[in-house]
């Protein structure tokens, strides 16, 4: 009897990682949400929105920490045991991310936004509904071009983005005098940036998946 349910647990439960890649991009795709509604509220309407990015952290958190728990005492993994951790790796560093880049609203007692912020925001909310629907297509490996043709969305939605970055930064070194505003708006466009390169991370992790269970 107890031979039986040793193998039990360490058996693969593949519908639990599933689960829980599925909950995590859930979280990933409603924080990513929440900053591009922050960008487009007023400051006031902020403060209760970036307390649920919190309250989002600490899900992820302990959605990720469940993906590795069960990578430790999991025998055989559905997917490629290095490919699930980087995957959930990846997907916690979108929910950072955002959470620090919202975070200097109020570090920086910033009201005004650099231009560029809507749409660089926009990028990312567009960007985590998509790693949410390729990470939904992964269950059963049978919605392959699916996640490819997400993956390459990512991919361009990350290139506009540099784009933009690009031509916001340039333009607000040729006309911000104010030094001290210069730095917040520089970086606040520099979290909105790295975090479509986390999304872009998360789709470099999906199609290594793809690829190895082609």
């Amino acid at each position: 009897m107890w031979i039986d349910r040793a193998v039990k647990w360490l058996l693969p439960r593949e519908e639990h990682f599933f689960d829980l890649l599925e909950r995590a991009a859930a979280l990933a795709r409603e924080v990513g949400l929440l900053l591009a509604e922050c960008c487009a509220s007023a400051p006031e309407q902020r403060e209760a929105l970036i307390g649920r990015m919190h309250q989002i952290e600490h899900e992820a958190d302990n959605v990720i920490g469940e993906v590795y728990e069960a990578l430790n005492r999991t025998f055989v993994t559905p997917l490629d045991r290095s490919d699930i951790y980087q995957l959930a790796s990846s997907l916690e560093g979108i929910v950072d991310d955002v959470f620090a880049t919202a975070l200097q609203f109020v570090v920086h007692a910033m009201d005004d936004l650099p231009s560029g912020s809507c749409e660089l925001s926009s990028l990312i909310g567009r960007s985590c509904e998509a790693v949410e629907a390729a990470v939904r297509d992964l269950r059963g490996m049978k919605q392959t071009a699916r996640i490819r043709e997400q993956c390459d969305l990512l991919d361009r939605m990350e290139s506009e983005g540099d784009r933009i970055f690009r031509m916001q930064i340039a333009a607000m070194f040729r006309s911000e005098t104010d030094a001290i505003r210069l730095i917040k708006h520089k970086e606040f466009l520099e979290g909105l940036e790295n975090t479509l390169d986390a999304c872009n991370d998360v789709g470099d992790a999906l199609l290594n998946v793809v690829i190895k269970n082609a």
